[in-house]
């Protein structure tokens, strides 16, 4: 990366002898890799958010056979009737987190609730600890709407449930109501006993609130750029010509105006173009700085820029 001499705007590769263009130092290449996460709200409204019923020997048999092999069959017997594969490397039962996923229910319950997310809302994966789903559409006697969240292990419960498994933890893998595959934003509602008196989990997942963080990978490419004091010290703003006079004028015989004649006139960068390598037309990125900078003629000048992608 370099300054054009002539525009006073840096720009990137070309020959090393070029009185237009200078070559960036690779050497000063640093890349970082920063993870950010951003919180989405969605409802089942949310453009590609939907919730399927799905059911074992029923016309949704195909939903549930493909769910029980991409994530729930594992090369050992957990259920009779279960497709069998070769090895737990042929499906996605073992891409879980660390820690203890609780698969069995799903075997143990005729019936499902899927709720897919697509990937641009979650990124890379969902966030751990993150995942919170309130129904809509069911409500105890108080009001109070289900919520499910996740353990951060791949396992779904239910804060607020009436009715438990057992007299432990609500977090406690008795009182599973399901899972969640963060890398694929899938969550799956297996319990089908009650969440209260008169709602069962079977009831759930038709009409809801979904909150979780995304997951995403920033890569920040950051370049050093020293601009010497005898180097780019021209500029081609037509503003600092003097004023048309005559009819003979023209650009060939036209001069600067006085005011920037002076020893203490230099030019100021306003932008960084980059291009690619070849083609020095048209920029592929262009930047502009918060202010115009003065370039100096008597110390070097650095610039530190960086690319996220």
């Amino acid at each position: 990366m370099a300054i054009d001499k002539y525009t006073n705007r840096p720009k990137i590769e070309r020959a090393a002898n070029s009185p237009v263009f200078g070559i960036i130092n690779e050497s000063s290449k640093v890349i970082q890799n920063n993870i950010v996460h951003y919180t989405q709200n969605l409802n089942t409204a949310s453009a590609g958010i939907s919730s399927i019923k799905i059911i074992s020997s029923s016309v949704s048999q195909s939903h549930w056979d493909s769910l029980n092999v991409l994530f729930y069959s594992s090369g050992s017997v957990r259920n009779p009737g279960e497709l069998k594969l070769g090895a737990p490397s042929s499906n996605f039962a073992d891409m879980r987190t660390v820690g203890t996923q609780y698969l069995n229910k799903y075997h143990g319950y005729p019936s499902s609730s899927i709720i897919t997310i697509p990937s641009k809302y979650y990124g890379e994966k969902i966030k751990q600890k993150t995942f919170k789903l309130t129904d809509s559409n069911n409500t105890d006697g108080a009001g109070v709407k289900p919520e499910i969240i996740d353990d951060g292990f791949g396992n779904l419960y239910s804060t607020n449930a009436h009715h438990s498994q057992s007299t432990s933890a609500a977090s406690s893998s008795d009182n599973y109501v399901g899972n969640i595959f963060y890398e694929h934003g899938l969550a799956i509602i297996t319990e089908t006993g009650s969440w209260s008196g008169s709602v069962d989990y079977s009831d759930l997942a038709t009409n809801f609130e979904l909150q979780f963080d995304s997951v995403n990978t920033i890569h920040t490419h950051e370049y050093n750029v020293t601009i010497r004091p005898e180097e780019y010290n021209l500029t081609m703003n037509y503003g600092i010509r003097s004023p048309i006079q005559g009819r003979n004028f023209s650009l060939s015989t036209s001069t600067m105006a006085s005011t920037y004649t002076g020893s203490n006139f230099q030019p100021y960068i306003t932008t960084i173009n980059l291009y690619q390598r070849g083609d020095y037309d048209t920029p592929v990125i262009q930047a502009t700085f918060p202010r115009p900078i003065r370039k100096s003629d008597i110390i070097n000048t650095s610039f530190k820029i960086k690319l996220d992608m």
